[in-house]
């Protein structure tokens, strides 16, 4: 059988959605699919319902692993995956429509497309308490037309310009042949925001993009979701790391103008996140002394050091961004803590 999609799923004890999750995928229009769903170490019974899904359904299969993380499991998950296209779906939440992976493959294959993007709608549990600015449900909705082809350099610019450029795998189908003749893969230390540095190197790489307005795809934001957590030292790491990797990249040279634009406003994005998470968690800092290697602890101090040029720079961008009322309380009171 051909496999025209191969569905990567992580799973790490979402015991409370993963029935919904699987339910979404095998009920789906487009029959040819494989779903891949990596154990990641979990305890709390999500396993039994993983075996209860593949004695009905053989296109289900189960890779079991120790705990190593998302970014380890989806590239565990691609090293197995058959399919013509890839498409990574989180277990705590669903496919919105049941003809989503038959559309998105049917204009994959007459755009000939690297990475086909789309959009999401977002649900949050009503009895979770949250702050509207940490759940933005429009960042997952994109309200420009990205409809025709293009590199993902060009859309990955378009994205930035338009404020509109969301980081998840799991809003993208990627032509699996893409994925391996670039060798793009997860990151595998165990980080936060590791889907940063992947969809950079998709961006980078792809030479044939689009997008459409598609809400095909169903986020849920809940107590253990990512954006609702304390920040860590795994979440100040994350983004250092994103940081780090930009700066690479930027090194290594070669860009060309617009490009290099778009690396940069990535630099300052990261650099920015990580004084954010810094600033509001001083004993984070104290503590990565002892627990990061000394490469990365020099890099942690580096970029928390804020030159003047570099506030010139971003009071700018905040004045473009937020405008004047937002960045003169800024300037004045300075960052809220998270």
């Amino acid at each position: 059988m051909i496999v025209r999609i191969s569905v990567i799923v992580p799973v790490y004890n979402v015991v409370q959605f993963l029935r919904a999750c699987l339910d979404s995928v095998l009920a789906q229009s487009l029959r040819d699919i494989e779903v891949v769903c990596v154990d990641d170490g979990s305890t709390d019974g999500s396993a039994a319902i993983l075996a209860e899904y593949a004695a009905k359904d053989k296109r289900l299969k189960i890779v079991t692993q120790e705990n190593r993380g998302q970014g380890a499991a989806r590239n565990c998950g691609l090293e197995i995956a058959r399919g013509e296209y890839v498409y990574f779906m989180d277990a705590d939440d669903e496919l919105a429509a049941d003809d989503a992976l038959e559309r998105l493959v049917a204009l994959a294959d007459a755009e000939r497309l690297d990475a086909l993007f789309f959009d999401a709608e977002t649900r949050v549990d009503e009895n979770l308490d949250v702050q509207p600015s940490i759940v933005r449900a429009e960042d997952y909705i994109r309200s420009h037309d990205y409809s025709s082809v293009s590199t993902g350099r060009g859309l990955f610019a378009q994205f930035l310009a338009n404020k509109e450029y969301t980081v998840s795998p799991c809003l993208v189908l990627f032509r699996r042949a893409f994925l391996e003749e670039n060798g793009i893969r997860f990151p595998v230390e165990r980080i936060f925001y590791e889907d940063n540095i992947f969809m950079t190197r998709v961006m980078l790489a792809a030479k044939r993009a689009s997008h459409r307005p598609w809400r095909l795809y169903l986020r849920k934001v809940h107590a253990n979701s990512s954006v609702t957590s304390a920040p860590t030292l795994r979440h100040l790491r994350g983004y250092l790391a994103c940081y780090r990797d930009v700066c690479a990249l930027l090194a290594r040279g070669g860009w060309e103008r617009r490009t290099r634009g778009v690396l940069r406003d990535r630099q300052v994005i990261y650099k920015l996140h990580v004084r954010r998470i810094a600033d509001a968690n001083p004993s984070l800092v104290a503590s990565a002394k002892d627990e990061l290697p000394v490469d990365e602890y020099a890099a942690l101090c580096e970029a928390l050091v804020y030159p003047l040029h570099e506030k010139a720079i971003n009071a700018f961008r905040c004045l473009r961004d937020r405008g004047v009322a937002y960045t003169a309380r800024r300037i004045f009171c300075g960052r809220q803590a998270t």
